[in-house]
């Protein structure tokens, strides 16, 4: 899926939360401290800052669904011991070639 796909599937899927909890988009943007544009903008697949779609995420109770979507997966025993070395020494992983 391209980004910007992703981006609309997102927004597609924040709209329907708000809806589920019976919020209008001005609710949710007293509630998550982001902008009736933004709240707009991420609904519809669009431009927004980091922080501000984690607010809203936050506000409709989405943070630990997404914090768990984005953890890796590893594919091999190599990238068990690249995630275990990372998570061990809190430094940049490094690559071989």
């Amino acid at each position: 899926m391209r980004p910007e796909e992703l981006a609309t599937q997102i927004g597609q899927t924040m709209r329907l939360a708000r809806a589920a909890q019976g919020l209008r988009q001005e609710d949710l943007s007293d509630r998550s401290q982001a902008s009736l544009q933004a709240i707009k903008n991420l609904e519809a697949g669009g431009k927004v800052e980091l922080l501000t779609f984690l607010r809203v995420a936050h506000a409709l109770n989405l943070s630990d669904a997404i914090l768990q979507a984005c953890q890796p997966q590893a594919r091999s025993l190599d990238d068990i011991e690249r995630m275990e070395s990372a998570r061990n020494t809190g430094s940049r992983v490094r690559l071989k070639k």
